[in-house]
């Protein structure tokens, strides 16, 4: 490690956030180009279908990564592109009768919506994939020129031989990849490995003009041109989930800095899988769970189920699998009903937040290759540590608190969760919201006119939910038709 990247600051004078990059498989720290400014390029969805949790995590995982990017004072100049012509749209349409117009407008409104849904922030550009035909055009062209790539009639192919890093970024070695290799029959390739930059016309396909034959792109040199034309020959980091490893960031590597003999990527970084009873998802196994899906049969307002899902998405580390079972969503759920339970108590003392230990600790968990399991762990030790206080008669020890609601605050705006009132969140009835509460005999005269008044207004899941969580505290309400209910210890 060079002494500037060892001595490398965020804006704002923090250490500079490390992240485990993919192709050296090392932990380095973050050194932007530009002084302050952080290019990130992500890729997006090929709109062909509805997002599943897949894509949930990716987006979920990055979104992290630009808030706290944000958080520590960078400005960020994020790229996420959308891939609106390939193999999969064309047999869309061709199947269900329609346009790729019409079938991309569908989906990128899906996809749109389902980010709504999540969270997720906005990048700075959204490129699509067909407006970025004159930057694919060039860069085919650059590669032509220099040997990098050749033309069979109207296809134009790389030629990975002559790039002397390829297999680097998924750490495979040429010779192994060559021994599963094939070439299709409507293919005319030199060599099993070499990839489509080019596809030529044919029937029933979209085609566009270029110098070298009408055609369309292939999938990989799309990104490569995207983030050429938005963020210029070498971006600071590369973002996608690890299926993305290979092929695609692979021939997205060697294909850019074939053309511009410089390095494409200073940090790659990929996600891990989300899977389902420790089975990876995919649509061959028919076990594919989709966005849209898990918010229209999940049990909660969709403003609750947004943090559910982000809590269970970054529940593991990013670069681990994920795994979607009952258990671990109860758990996600159960986790985040005791921090609103803290945070209801934290709220009702008001005063200013100032960063301390413990919002110290969490973001520097963060910028530790994020890693959100020891992130969390701070957020329950801040809350095992202050609740007991409440309501025990002791004096509340301010510099700790005012540490607590700093520390919360940064929990909003960079997992993206804890965002909504503690008045309003639908608490679960799990075994780690049981335990965790305890109530005064004020709090809970309080909580029985909070459910009156909730009931009045026709608020009937929020009358539901103090009914619960009165009755995880030990007490039982039995409504009375002349008055107040009456309370029952238990």
């Amino acid at each position: 490690m060079s002494s500037l990247e060892s001595e490398a600051v965020t804006p704002k004078g923090r250490p500079a956030p490390v992240f485990r990059n993919t192709l050296t498989q090392k932990t380095q720290p973050l050194v932007p180009r530009v002084e302050g400014l952080v290019t990130m390029y992500v890729c997006g969805v090929t709109v062909y279908d509805d997002c599943h949790l897949g894509h949930a995590r990716s987006q979920t995982v990055f979104d992290l990564l630009h808030r706290l990017l944000l958080r520590l004072g960078y400005r960020v100049r994020y790229v996420r592109n959308i891939t609106d012509i390939d193999d999969k749209i064309i047999r869309k349409a061709q199947e269900t009768d329609r346009t790729i117009d019409e079938i991309t407008g569908i989906y990128i409104d899906s996809f749109h919506r389902d980010m709504r849904r999540l969270g997720i922030l906005s990048p700075e550009k959204e490129p699509r994939a067909t407006r970025y035909l004159e930057s694919m055009i060039r860069l085919i062209g650059t590669l032509l020129e220099k040997g990098y790539a050749y033309r069979r009639g109207n296809d134009v192919y790389f030629r990975v031989r002559k790039y002397g890093g390829y297999g680097e970024l998924s750490h495979q070695k040429i010779d192994a990849l060559q021994a599963g290799a094939r070439i299709a029959a409507d293919e005319e390739k030199e060599d099993p490995l070499d990839f489509a930059l080019w596809k030529g016309a044919r029937p029933g396909e979209p085609s566009y003009p270029a110098f070298f034959g009408d055609g369309r792109p292939g999938w990989h040199i799309e990104c490569s041109a995207m983030s050429l034309a938005e963020l210029g020959e070498t971006i600071d980091i590369h973002g996608g989930g690890m299926d993305l490893m290979f092929p695609h960031h692979e021939n997205e590597r060697a294909q850019s800095e074939s053309a511009t003999g410089k390095p494409f990527v200073g940090l790659w970084i990929h996600n891990g899988f989300v899977t389902l009873n420790e089975t990876k998802m995919s649509k061959s196994l028919g076990n594919i769970f989709r966005i849209r899906t898990f918010f229209e049969t999940s049990p909660f307002p969709e403003e609750v189920t947004r943090e559910w899902l982000r809590t269970f998405l970054l529940s593991t580390h990013y670069a681990s699998p994920v795994d979607l079972t009952e258990d671990n969503l109860t758990h996600a759920k159960n986790a985040l009903d005791s921090l609103y339970l803290f945070k209801e108590r934290l709220d009702a003392c008001p005063g200013e937040g100032s960063e301390g230990p413990m919002t110290r600790e969490f973001l520097s968990a963060l910028c530790r290759d994020m890693d959100t399991p020891v992130a969390f762990r701070v957020l329950h030790e801040a809350k095992n540590a202050l609740n007991p206080l409440f309501g025990s008669g002791q004096a509340l020890p301010e510099e700790q608190l005012s540490d607590a609601r700093a520390l919360f605050e940064t929990a909003r705006a960079v997992l993206g969760i804890l965002d909504l009132p503690a008045s309003g969140w639908v608490y679960g009835k799990g075994e780690a919201a049981d335990r965790e509460e305890s109530l005064n005999p004020d709090e809970v005269d309080r909580l029985v006119l909070e459910r009156e008044t909730a009931r009045r207004e026709k608020n009937y899941a929020r009358a539901d939910a103090i009914r619960d969580r009165l009755k995880r505290a030990g007490y039982l309400l039995e409504d009375n038709p002349g008055g107040l209910p009456r309370i029952r210890k238990i």
